[in-house]
């Protein structure tokens, strides 16, 4: 099918689905939102919220028509129906779809905002509460006579994201991304009683997809941030970092140049159907260019250096090794382009299907070959949004969730003409300005934005950081983290040099070649991205007495903390500063004062991301901002734990 064919084809079938069984109320507040080993479980561990179902008639068994990954959308099948669960993050809602009629059948409120859904053996139903700290455990099926209800929820660490099941569907894990964990469920063997915590395991930062291998010894986890994907060992939490980033030859009429590009992005890990034994990590590998040169804008200024590439990483199960062809590239003007990767889905017949977030498209990919995003099949266009995407190999057809559009799209996946149909869901959207910022703010095409093929979200995943550095035409730069840091921070930039976000903006648009946004998209995208939802906060690391030290050293006249950063760590002077750390490439040696929000979760640290953790940043940067004297390991301690409240 062509794009324009597939296109017309989208237009011409929206249609609006509105059957509901399920309490219509919904929330209409928008608050946007090498190798190496680690201890083998977090202390303590989180509490259950209801360990018991309520009371009720036993649950009606769904049948799992996707394999043991848990997605934004998955399929089952009841009652001779081929149902689509999805999991509407600005709805607080599941949506129960009847996919062959496209049909709403029903639609549950849920305490917070789904992020994953995933079906158990026994047909229950399980949501990670991304900003409830929560995994609710649904019974029934939302078809007339079962409705769904919710039978047990459970608390876990820090903003839940993504999960997976276990071979025999004995236990289940869980991502959680603000809280930097792996959490173990044990699900018990008699079908419908309630599921308990069993093993919390610390994680690299913001993890985001996780699959479990086919012997369940071990979870493969992929981040949005950094450059790596853990392989968690599930017995003992023994954590292997398998490196992701990928060389590139360069080539033109003179030499053939080598570059070594870093991973970020990685949202979505998928397993292979076949071949078996493949994971698939679709991510996107980024040239940021020589910290001690600046650039012209954020990267390489060299021709032929696009900043980020599409890549999918393969990554042998057994042996826990990634193979090294599918980390090679060779430049290709626009070659297997695939901008913000966010789901990704694998079929019977041995293809991958990606979303496209940055264009609203699902690509095709040959997941036989050892570097698959070499190798496209097909493409089709999707309405805005889509983050979430299943397969039924059965009725060769893939189900893709556009969440900006709240449309559900149907593909058929078969060599014949495939069909596209969509259906729109009703219910409550973010409001027009908010709703129009996001999509800019993922929009990779929009001339006025970028000329480089890179979006705000490209930077910012999620609101937050890529824990790179980029080279800049001021020196090094770390991504900063926005959600929940721009209220009350101004002015904004390493430099400071901007009052406002709409100024601070404008600059960035200039780096990235774009012309500039006026008007009320310039306003709309102002509005998201200062209205960003900021991650839940995560339950204190450290007894109170020393998070209290902490705070007494942060505040008192000896060390002088909050004399640049506010009594609160939060509110800067917004002033700049020099406090020695000038990098070389750096044009000047004042930088702004940041806040300190969410400073615990924003690693790298310095505006060029020197120091890795924030131990390392205490220890080293003692006299050269504001502190007379140098601290005890104890007061270090102390000081380190309260700046984790921040």
């Amino acid at each position: 099918m062509s794009r324009s064919t597939a296109n017309a084809a989208i237009l011409g079938a929206f249609v609006a689905a509105c059957h509901s069984t399920a309490p219509t109320s919904h929330p209409t507040s928008y608050d946007l939102g090498a190798e190496s080993t680690r201890p083998r479980a977090l202390p303590g561990g989180p509490p259950e919220v209801a360990a018991a179902p309520e009371e009720g008639p036993p649950p009606v068994p769904l049948e799992r028509v996707a394999p043991r990954l848990g997605a934004p959308v998955v399929l089952a099948r009841a009652d001779g129906a081929t149902l689509a669960y999805v999991a509407d993050e600005d709805g607080a809602a599941i949506r129960v779809i009847d996919v062959d009629g496209l049909g709403e059948l029903a639609r549950l409120a849920l305490p917070g905002r789904p992020a994953q859904l995933a079906i158990l053996g026994d047909g229950r139903l399980v949501a990670t509460l991304r900003d409830r700290d929560e995994l609710a455990v649904l019974a029934g099926t939302g078809l007339p006579g079962a409705p769904l209800r919710i039978a047990q929820r459970l608390a876990l660490p820090a903003e839940p994201i993504g999960v997976a099941i276990a071979p025999g569907d004995r236990e289940l894990v869980v991502t959680s991304g603000w809280g930097h964990a792996l959490t173990v469920l044990a699900v018990p063997g008699e079908p419908g009683r309630p599921l308990a915590v069993a093993r919390t395991y610390p994680l690299a930062p913001e993890p985001r997809g996780v699959v479990v291998s086919d012997d369940g010894e071990h979870a493969f986890v992929s981040h949005a941030v950094g450059q790596s994907l853990e392989r968690i060992e599930l017995g003992t939490g023994a954590a292997l970092a398998l490196r992701m980033a990928g060389s590139e030859e360069l080539v033109d009429d003179m030499a053939n140049v080598a570059r070594t590009r870093e991973a970020c992005q990685g949202f979505a890990l998928v397993q292979s159907i076949q071949p078996a034994g493949r994971i698939f990590a679709p991510q996107v590998l980024a040239e940021t260019g020589s910290p001690d040169s600046p650039s012209e804008g954020y990267g390489s200024s060299e021709t032929g250096m696009e900043p980020e590439v599409f890549d999918v990483a393969v990554i042998d199960e057994d042996r826990g090794k990634v193979l090294g062809e599918s980390l090679r590239l060779r430049v290709l003007p626009r070659a297997g382009r695939c901008a913000l990767p966010r789901a990704a889905a694998a079929s019977a017949r041995g293809s991958l299907l990606v979303t496209c977030l940055g264009e609203n498209a699902v690509v095709e990919l040959d997941g036989a070959s050892a570097a698959p995003m070499s190798v496209e099949l097909r493409r089709w266009p999707v309405p805005s949004g889509p983050v979430g995407i299943a397969i039924d190999d059965a009725r060769e057809r893939a189900i893709v969730w556009s969440q900006y559009a709240r449309t559900l799209t149907v593909i058929g996946t078969s060599q014949r003409a495939p069909a596209v149909r969509t259906v729109v869901l009703d219910g409550p959207a973010l409001p027009p300005n908010l709703a129009r910022g996001r999509e800019l703010f993922a929009a990779v095409a929009d001339p006025r934005i970028s000329g480089t093929g890179q979006a705000c979200e490209s930077c910012h995943p999620d609101g937050r950081q890529d824990a790179l550095v980029w080279s800049s035409p001021n020196g090094p730069r770390q991504t900063p983290m926005l959600a929940g840091r721009l209220a009350g921070t101004a002015p904004y930039g390493w430099n400071g040099d901007a009052k406002d976000v709409a100024r601070h903006l404008a600059k960035t648009f200039g780096r990235l070649r774009g012309t500039g946004l006026r008007g009320e998209d310039l306003d709309a995208l102002v509005a998201y991205v200062t209205q960003l939802r900021a991650p839940a906060p995560a339950a204190a690391p450290a007894a109170a007495d020393l998070i209290a030290l902490g705070e007494a050293i942060f505040q008192s006249s000896d060390a002088q903390c909050a004399s640049c950063h506010g009594e609160d760590g939060r509110t800067p002077d917004g002033m700049r500063h020099d406090v020695g750390s000038k990098a070389a490439g750096d044009q000047r040696r004042e930088l702004d004062t940041p806040s300190l929000s969410y400073l615990a979760g924003s690693a790298p640290y310095y505006h060029d991301g020197r120091f890795a953790t924030l131990r390392e940043l205490l220890e080293q940067s003692q006299g050269k901002m504001g502190q007379k004297r140098k601290l005890s390991p104890r007061e270090l301690d102390a000081l380190e734990a309260y700046l984790g409240t921040r």
